[in-house]
């Protein structure tokens, strides 16, 4: 498949692919999916699908495009897992058939909202739980509009949507985050958001890029974790670390002979005005 810019391909985008698969990885530390069946709405490429199949009994993704429906097929084989073409406000499930729904970076590519939540509400078993994430429109509001994008939703229109529906919703904000994290060493039953402290020292609350809810309708239902990062590297790459490497290349043999090489050719480039 390719890369169109929305549609996330794993191995095109590191910021994109931090952000999609903390996504999928905060569902397996948040809830225990053995023995569920699970329905990923807006499949896509299909890698979440697959990861999710790692932990679920089952999980069915459903996607718009008869193209990525078709490319995940292909690709990710296993018998608990299978791909097939829907709309996210008609579900081609039974009533009550699933456990879980996964709707990652959905909603905000139609305007058929309440439909899409209804067929939810059809499709999930009322003991189920919806994970859901939508982009903030008050962060994007100043960036360029996003052509793949129909209704964005503000934090409060997010809230006030999932409420229609869900008696008992967590919700939680994410971002990529470059710095250094301390965290509490213990577990508790107290939390406050996390707090960002520039180079000035002044400080303000972790905002989001990403709205996500956790929503039941089970009342003594609560997450595993109140944070969940995802590490693609152990450490985060300097400006010293690259000029070494560059450096390492430039005194290499292979580049100075190659270098040497190119000289007639760059001459001639000069004399012809090239």
């Amino acid at each position: 498949m390719d890369f169109t810019g929305e549609r996330f391909i794993p191995g095109q985008h590191i910021g994109i692919e931090l952000e999609h698969l903390n996504r999928y990885y905060f569902v397996v530390n948040q809830i225990d999916l053995k023995g569920k069946t699970v329905l990923d709405i807006a499949s896509g490429e299909g890698y979440g699908s697959q990861l999710l199949s790692q932990y679920a009994e089952q999980v069915i993704g459903v996607d718009i495009s008869s193209e990525a429906v078709d490319h995940a097929n292909g690709k990710y084989l296993s018998k608990n897992l299978n791909f097939v073409l829907g709309d996210a406000a008609c579900i081609p499930l039974e009533n009550n058939s699933v456990d879980v729904i996964v709707s990652f970076e959905t909603i905000e590519h139609h305007d058929k909202h309440i439909e899409m939540m209804k067929e939810i509400k059809r499709v999930l078993n009322p003991k189920g739980i919806l994970i859901i994430s939508s982009p903030d429109k008050g962060f994007f509001l100043n960036s360029d509009k996003n052509e793949f994008h129909v209704k964005e939703l503000f934090s409060d229109e997010f809230k006030e949507l999932i409420g229609q529906f869900f008696k008992n919703t967590y919700f939680y904000s994410q971002k990529i985050f470059s710095g250094s994290m301390i965290v509490l060493d213990q577990n508790s039953k107290e939390y406050k958001k996390p707090i960002i402290v520039n180079a000035d020292g002044l400080s303000r609350e972790f905002t989001a890029v990403y709205n996500l809810a956790i929503s039941t309708d089970v009342l003594d239902f609560t997450p595993s974790n109140q944070m969940v990062f995802y590490q693609k590297f152990e450490e985060v790459l300097s400006y010293t670390d690259l000029n070494k490497a560059v450096q390492a290349v430039s005194d290499s043999r292979a580049y100075r002979l190659g270098k040497f090489i190119l000289i007639p050719f760059s001459f001639i480039r000069r004399k012809l005005h090239i």
